[in-house]
């Protein structure tokens, strides 16, 4: 069995980088990390782990989410997502499990691993930016947007913001009593949020943003000033590349108010003042853009229909084009780009409820460490609990556009914390017997 986990905790290192080659190499190891996991605890008999609260809330939702597959417009289509959805937890459950039978020293390769796989992802982003290619050659294929690696995805942005958390956990362990600390975090966290930027990803952006905000405001490891400092340059930087890069400019400023406004070029501020005036006046406002609010609307609408319940995972695309639930023209695509809303529409208050709450409870805990700094000067705060209370912060922040809740390539991030979180925060007690 020591070579199961060997393998298994070899897997775990290589996750990060995995998810950089597409979804089909990191869910594949989700997978054998899940079958490992479950061998281990039939041949073990820990049978008690299949019993800890978080697992059966987990199943129960996908026992849910799976019966309502059997009666949704298209059966098979949805239990292609939902019929082995359980992998994700066990995926978890194998990461803290693997970590616990582990000491601290030896986890050391996972962190390395982590920010290795990072770092050279940020600097062949920076490399394709100067470029215009990165350092596999692959050219950038939007004039507003960077790939890096990921080639024709665009989504070298949502990669940063959602592993940075992770990466920043990995760096406070290592280097949290070293020399020079604050300097490395700094250039850490500017370098990231910038290529972030660049990467042209304003939903990504936003949520880097937020978690710097979250972490600069809560954790002990930077002093008041220096905090200060680091914000500033963060400002003047994000500034710079605003000003004096156009593509960067446009795509942040001017094609957001393009959206805002109703999708058309305003070319003076009086235009702008008196298109804003006859949205409000004659209820035309959008949220996002244009395409976002038609998406979001057809998903109320498909909620509206069957609140408890919804219509089934992946049912938005197969259904949003039927008259009942077409708010426009724009209104179908693959999902509603909002977790919040897709859930309403294909999983009713039901699956809406699971998610928020976990969503409210991350939110409470950090409010919770905020009031004890200001009240309590004594109170030690625990960083790494704060970037780990942060990703699910800005993983299920209501407010923005979001990825398919259900894709496999984000779910193997949500599910990658959520093992590191189980593990961390003693959440599986394996010494049952």
């Amino acid at each position: 069995m020591i070579y199961f986990n060997n393998y298994k905790y070899f897997l775990i290192c290589i996750v990060p980088a995995l998810l950089v080659t597409g979804p089909f190499l990191s869910d594949f190891a989700v997978s054998i990390i899940a079958i490992i996991i479950t061998t281990s605890i039939i041949i073990k008999k820990n049978y008690f782990i299949f019993r800890n609260k978080y697992f059966v809330i987990f199943i129960v939702f996908n026992l849910f989410l799976i019966i309502r597959s059997f009666f949704s417009y298209d059966p098979i289509f949805s239990l292609k997502v939902t019929l082995f959805y359980f992998r994700f937890a066990l995926f978890s459950i194998g990461i803290a499990y693997c970590f616990y039978l582990l000491n601290p020293k030896s986890l050391n390769k996972f962190y390395y691993c982590l920010i290795i796989t990072f770092v050279i992802v940020v600097l062949d982003g920076y490399f394709q930016f100067i470029f215009g290619y990165n350092s596999l050659g692959i050219t950038r294929i939007h004039e507003y947007r960077l790939s890096g690696f990921f080639g024709t995805e665009l989504i070298l942005g949502s990669y940063v913001s959602k592993m940075f958390p992770m990466v920043m956990v990995s760096f406070l362990i290592l280097n949290e009593n070293k020399k020079y600390f604050f300097f490395k975090i700094s250039f850490l966290i500017l370098s990231s949020i910038l290529l972030v930027l660049l990467s042209g990803e304003r939903a990504a952006f936003f949520s880097i943003v937020l978690f710097c905000i979250i972490f600069l405001t809560l954790t002990d490891l930077i002093k008041f000033k220096l905090k200060i400092f680091t914000l500033i340059a963060i400002i003047i930087s994000l500034m710079t590349a605003i000003t004096f890069d156009e593509k960067t400019k446009n795509r942040f400023l001017d094609q957001t108010i393009y959206a805002f406004y109703g999708g058309k070029n305003y070319t003076t501020q009086e235009e702008k003042d008196a298109a804003l005036e006859n949205a409000i006046s004659n209820n035309k406002l959008v949220i996002f853009t244009h395409d976002t609010h038609s998406h979001y609307m057809s998903a109320y609408k498909m909620f509206i229909d069957n609140k408890f319940f919804g219509k089934g995972v992946k049912m938005f695309r197969k259904l949003c084009s039927k008259k009942e639930f077409e708010y426009d023209e724009w209104s179908c695509t693959s999902h509603p780009h909002n977790t919040y809303f897709q859930l309403l529409a294909e999983t009713g208050i039901f699956g809406f409820l699971l998610v928020f709450t976990i969503f409210i409870l991350c939110l409470v805990e950090l409010a919770k460490i905020f009031f004890k700094k200001i009240f309590n000067k004594q109170y030690t705060v625990d960083n790494v609990n704060i970037c780990l209370y942060g990703f699910f912060v800005i993983y299920l922040w209501p407010l923005m556009p979001t990825g398919n809740f259900f894709n496999n390539w984000l779910s193997v991030i949500l599910f990658f914390t959520s093992g590191f979180f189980l593990y961390r925060n003693n959440k599986i007690n394996f010494n049952e017997s």
